[in-house]
Order: C-alpha cells, then sequence, then structure tokens
C-alpha cells in the first residue's frame, strides 16, 4: 500500500488491555499483573521466545512433559522477540532443550490468564537466561480490546490511512487482529524485534506522508524515534522509564485521542503551522 498515512500499532497494551501471568520457574511463584519486557530488561543475557503454540495445544499436553522440547518441536522454530543483551537463536534452542522446566509451568500461567476471563487475544511464551543456561519464565498473556478501538480504527480509515501491526508476538495470535475493523493479513509483521519495529517504520516512511507509531513499551523505542509522530499510550497504566518517554513526541492517555492528534498533523502539514 502506498498513501498519504501510514499508523502502525504495537498491540499488547497499545490496542489491547492486557493481563500477564508469569510462572518463575526457579522460586515456583506465579507472578500476576507483569510486564513482560521488564522482567527480561532487568537483567542482562535475557531473550523472549515466542513460539507458534495453540493454547488448546498446550493445556492438553501432559504436564510432566519437557517445556523446552515441547516448544522447540511444535512451536513452529523459535523466534526471539525482543532480549536484554543479544542472544542468538541457537543459544536459546539449545537452552531449552537443556531446561529442566515443565509444560506444567507454562500451563500454570496460562490457566490463571484464563481464570482472568475468556480472552480475545492469547499467546504464550518464554524467558530464557543465556547468562544462567536455564529458562527463568513461563508466559502466558490474555487480552481484550480497549474499549473503543474499533470507533478509532474507522476514523482513520475514513481520514484515509493505512493500518499496520507490528507486534513481537506470534502470526498465531495476531492473526485474531483481522477481526477488527481495516486490519488485514497482510499488513501484520509478527515476532517483530525493536530493530524490526524500526524498519517497518522507516520502510512505510519511503512511500508515506506522513508515518505515526503507537506504541506503549521499550520494545517500540526505536520506531517511535524514527516516526513522523510517535506516540507513546499509557493507558495500560505503565510507568515508562525516562528513555521511553523521551523517544516519544506524545504522551496519551487514550487511543481515542489519536485522530484527533492526526488531523491536526495533516491539517498543520498544509497549512505549514505543524
Amino acid at each position: 500500500m502506498a498513501g498519504d498515512l501510514a499508523v502502525v500499532f504495537d498491540v499488547a497494551g497499545t490496542m489491547l488491555e492486557m493481563y500477564r501471568v508469569a510462572k518463575d520457574i526457579s522460586r515456583d511463584n506465579l507472578l500476576r499483573g507483569v510486564v513482560t519486557t521488564d522482567l527480561v530488561m532487568e537483567k542482562d543475557g535475557r531473550a523472549l521466545v515466542v513460539p507458534n503454540l495453540d493454547p488448546v495445544e498446550i493445556m492438553t499436553a501432559s504436564p510432566h512433559t519437557a517445556l523446552g522440547a515441547f516448544v522447540t518441536e511444535r512451536g513452529n522454530g523459535i523466534k526471539i522477540s525482543c532480549s536484554s543483551t543479544p542472544v542468538s537463536e541457537e543459544d536459546a534452542c539449545s537452552i531449552l532443550l537443556r531446561s529442566e522446566a515443565k509444560m506444567a509451568d507454562l500451563q500454570e500461567s496460562l490457566a490463571e490468564v484464563c481464570a482472568h476471563g475468556p480472552p480475545f487475544y492469547c499467546t504464550t511464551g518464554v524467558i530464557v537466561d543465556a547468562d544462567e543456561g536455564e529458562v527463568s519464565y513461563a508466559i502466558s498473556t490474555g487480552g481484550r480490546p480497549f474499549a473503543g478501538l474499533e470507533d478509532v480504527l474507522g476514523e482513520l480509515l475514513n481520514m484515509g490511512a493505512d493500518i499496520y501491526v507490528a507486534s513481537g508476538d506470534s502470526m498465531r495470535s495476531l492473526s485474531r487482529l483481522t477481526r477488527c475493523r481495516g486490519i488485514c493479513q497482510d499488513c501484520i509483521y509478527p515476532v517483530s524485534t525493536p530493530k524490526r519495529k524500526k524498519e517497518i517504520v522507516l520502510s512505510l516512511k519511503e512511500d508515506h506522508g506522513l508515518v505515526v507509531m503507537v506504541g506503549d513499551g521499550l520494545n517500540d523505542r526505536y520506531a517511535l524515534q524514527v516516526a513522523d509522530i510517535g506516540l507513546l499510550t499509557v493507558q495500560q497504566d505503565t510507568h515508562p522509564p525516562a528513555e521511553l518517554i523521551r523517544a516519544a513526541d506524545r504522551i496519551i492517555n487514550k487511543i481515542d485521542e489519536i485522530p484527533r492528534i492526526i488531523e491536526d498533523a495533516l491539517y498543520g502539514s498544509r497549512s505549514g503551522t505543524w
């Protein structure tokens, strides 16, 4: 697609209100309401691995099955969506296969998310620690569209916007978003690392007059920096660090602010006042 306007959305915490649960495997403890990227970034050598797994398949597996073997054999390849320091997919796979973590660890976190309410969107992952050579956390996430998302998408479409999604999650999870107005599968970029999100925005700037990035986490920082307008949303009640705030042009409390900001930018650019 090509046109005057492209809007790129992150998903978790941006389009969807999320509920995340992490199983701290070494402490045998469930952590509720976590921010996945915070767990990754709090220590060097950590990486978030996002397998392409069906939640039903996860819950029907034997709880005694080795988590690493299940993820590597059935997850349709190992993909890393973010890391605190560089970790290769080969190293992540090796850590998974050596790990003593069981499917029960992932099942516990997923069951907790499902108990919170039937999710519109559900995804799972694991955080590996290259320094420790072990799986640190099993992560499950459920989400529902923020109130007003459909109206916002409708307004953007009426403005002639091309709508894109760039997320660290798998396509299996992200394909659910095609139920939302104006989102087609060809415009969804799965398992997008922070660097990949930046590349997507830069590519769109080559054939769009105005490119807007909307995100809420550290993995959106580079994309926010290079967008014509970087919108940092705190609707999920996040507490963004200073470097993320500096990367954005505006901070918004709700996604329904997006169309007005873009309208002002388009009007201002045409009149020379933006």
